[in-house]
């Protein structure tokens, strides 16, 4: 996997940028939802994850091949100017400065994402404006070592301020670990991947947590007495190897029937309470679909097997094309998706 550890240079450069946007008198620095005024740190947080992916990139791809120099955006632009751009907007070969030759888009992905993807709007956006170049968007992820497992010690620009701050001597940022960070290209998406492996999610529909089988304890069940009160019914499954539907609850199910459906296989019952559903696993169980990938449940072990809605307000705002994160990981271990490093090779020579 390809990597590169970021320095105190690649964080001025970030850092610069941000406080020349925060600066400039033509730019809105309210926020978007509360419509508050935003102070530099609160515009600092907005960019800087983005932007020193961004850097991560262009380091990687100039490691790969240094005869090119992968020319990112680092000018104050409008947000119309921005929407119809590559994150790669020149390249500089041979003592001349071109348009690339490749639609490469920058993305940061953290551990917490569950889904990947575009607004259908924003892909049409990107494909109008990359014609008949080939489209990527390369997902990376920015990863630091902690101090006592506390990733607050990790902020960005925490970690910053205390490598400023060590120069003087001071100790106001002492708290934080020193400077580090690592991008790594977790995966790489063609405009051909997105459409032939993202689910079409419409406006007005849930949006669900991919992370689907919580492990529960037996005595959430069963107790010495036997089976608890709560329980309603236990129904056990032999050798299934068939579909089942999952509902969100009891009697209640998704807007579209195929994000529902799962091929389940093994020896399992089911454990229905008053309005969820459970799974003890009597063998090892598979299950899986297309919308969100396929799970191995251990033997012995018990499960939620219910669908569960993200967020307090599930509802999309917009058409848009996703595709679940774990599912992607399968994707390229199957050979369906193509490996990130044989990508980024190709972005390097071809762009």
């Amino acid at each position: 996997m390809e990597y590169y550890r970021l320095t105190l240079e690649d964080f001025k450069r970030v850092f610069e940028f941000g406080t020349n946007y925060y600066i400039d008198p033509s730019k809105n620095t309210t926020g978007r939802t509360t419509g508050e005024p935003r102070g530099l740190g609160a515009i600092l947080d907005a960019f800087t994850l983005g932007k020193i992916t961004e850097i991560g990139i262009e380091k990687i791809l100039t490691e790969l091949n240094g005869d090119k120099k992968y020319m990112l955006d680092f000018d104050i632009k409008s947000n119309a100017q921005v929407k119809d751009e590559p994150d790669i907007i020149h390249i500089e070969e041979n003592g001349n400065l071109r348009e690339p030759a490749i639609f490469v888009e920058i993305k940061n992905t953290s551990e917490n994402d569950r889904w990947i993807g575009l607004t259908e709007e924003q892909f049409n956006t990107i494909k109008r404006s990359a014609g008949s170049n080939k489209i990527y968007m390369i997902y990376a992820s920015i990863n630091s070592e902690t101090i006592n497992n506390n990733p607050k010690t990790t902020d960005l620009t925490g970690m910053f301020l205390k490598e400023i701050e060590n120069q003087d001597k001071s100790t106001i940022f002492q708290k934080f670990a020193d400077l580090n960070a690592e991008c790594r290209i977790e995966f790489i998406i063609s405009s051909e991947d997105l459409e032939n492996f993202a689910y079409a999610f419409e406006r007005g529909m849930n949006m669900y947590e991919t992370r689907l089988f919580d492990e529960k304890k037996s005595t959430s069940f069963y107790s010495r007495a036997g089976v608890r009160r709560d329980v309603l019914k236990i129904k056990e499954y032999k050798n299934f190897d068939s579909i089942m539907k999952l509902e969100i609850e009891k009697s209640l199910y998704p807007e579209k029937e195929d994000i529902s459906k799962f091929k389940v296989k093994g020896n399992f019952k089911l454990i229905y309470k008053k309005k969820k559903t459970y799974i003890e696993c009597l063998s090892n169980v598979s299950i899986g679909n297309d919308v969100f990938g396929n799970f191995k449940l251990k033997k012995d072990k018990f499960y939620s097997f219910n669908l569960a809605t993200l967020g307090r307000d599930p509802k999309l705002k917009r058409n848009n094309l996703f595709i679940a994160k774990n599912r992607i990981y399968q994707l390229i271990e199957s050979g369906k998706i193509r490996q990130p490093d044989e990508i980024i090779q190709e972005i390097a020579e071809n762009i």
